[in-house]
């Protein structure tokens, strides 16, 4: 399954190297039109008004995507709500909890004041948004608009960030906003399987702003600028980066419940400086994560990589510990968010292990893009 499931994305990615044959790929590309024709049903229903969208008492923030993973929806959402809690308006984040045990039944992950769920309960990227969001209530639950009404009747927010939400569409949205690898936006061109587009480029129009990540690497062919000009004529497009903000380690406080939890603590990225460091991390962008970390003044070793939201096991870890020590690595680096799947197995290695924590950076649109917030959300909220 492990092999299969790899040859798929080295097709999806267009990786280079991959072994699959004309035979697997015209598979794929038969599958993406079955899929293809089944969002074309559903978006369809809900234009028509035969599937209804129901609409929220507060403001809703929805941050998509249209590709499978890799843009940086997680740093955005941070980014999102710290310049909300900044403007003093109350607000709090649902996700669906993706790879959770709480998806279906939904539940609270953060009151703001204590995590009460671990990664494996909530998925991992609503536990990081807790650790870097404190003082926020963060919830999960595949049925957002039942989640939404209980974060309102429960916290009394005005706006509510909807993590991973361009395709849900049965909750209404005062601004929906997608993000799109400023290299690939639409990765190889293709649905799933056969690409990583999780619906038809065409669907961008649902988008009220647009924002391109990842804009101090390569730049997007002349034909996908073209796509972009067409599809989001009408809507505000932004460019922004991801940096380095600084690094996170693992330590071991127990938490009310009596389950030991990792908690984040800032450092230095300089801290890295002449290290010998084996980096490893389960995201859509292996590569460019072992990139960054080699960018930090550190002499990497060793990268690697694993699936997207991969679940590691104790043979895992051992594995990582045991090609540490053999390259004679100081230090072990990861993302946060393979830091919180990890949790607290990883605080007694004799080899520390750190974190890089990301954020947004807008550069010159900074105030372009705190104006657009405040136009689509902010101005009419008493706060």
């Amino acid at each position: 399954m492990g092999l299969l499931r790899k040859k798929i994305e080295s097709v999806m990615l267009e990786k280079s190297g991959a072994r699959v044959g004309a035979p697997e790929r015209a598979g794929l590309w038969l599958l993406s039109q079955c899929y293809g024709a089944g969002i074309a049903v559903r978006n369809g229903l809900y234009r028509q008004g035969l599937c209804g969208s129901r609409k929220l008492p507060c403001r809703v923030i929805s941050i998509g995507n249209l590709t499978v993973g890799g843009t940086g929806k997680t740093p955005m959402a941070i980014d999102i709500v710290q310049r909300l809690r900044g403007l003093g308006v109350p607000v709090a984040v649902i996700s669906r909890g993706y790879g959770g045990r709480r998806q279906k039944a939904g539940g609270i992950v953060s009151d703001g004041k204590q995590i009460r769920m671990s990664a494996r309960e909530a998925g991992d990227e609503p536990v990081l948004m807790a650790e870097r969001l404190r003082g926020v209530p963060v919830l999960v639950g595949k049925d957002r608009y039942r989640v939404g009404m209980a974060a309102i009747e429960r916290f009394g927010v005005q706006v509510l960030v909807l993590d991973d939400a361009f395709q849900y569409l049965a909750v209404h949205r005062d601004w929906n906003l997608v993000l799109l690898d400023g290299a690939r936006p639409f990765g190889n061109g293709h649905l799933l399987p056969r690409g990583p587009l999780r619906e038809p480029i065409s669907s961008l129009r649902r988008a009220d702003t647009i924002v391109l990540t990842r804009c101090d690497g390569p730049r997007m062919t002349e034909q996908d600028q073209q796509r972009l000009r067409h599809l989001a004529a009408a809507s505000p497009v932004f460019h922004c980066r991801h940096v380095v903000e600084g690094v996170v380690a693992l330590r071991r406080p127990q938490s009310r419940m009596g389950r030991a939890v990792g908690r984040l603590s800032e450092g230095d990225p300089g801290a890295l400086n002449g290290r010998r460091v084996l980096a490893f991390s389960g995201i859509v962008g292996n590569r460019a994560f072992q990139e960054m970390v080699s960018t930090l003044g550190c002499r990497m070793i060793q990268g690697l990589s694993f699936p997207d939201h991969h679940q590691y096991t104790n043979d895992d870890l051992e594995a990582i510990l045991k090609s540490a020590r053999r390259g004679g690595c100081d230090v072990v680096v990861t993302t946060e968010k393979d830091l919180v799947r990890i949790g607290e197995r990883a605080s007694s290695w004799p080899i520390e292990v750190l974190a890089l924590r990301i954020k947004i950076s807008f550069g010159r649109e900074e105030g372009a893009f705190q104006g657009a917030l405040s136009e689509r959300v902010f101005r009419g909220l008493s706060v």
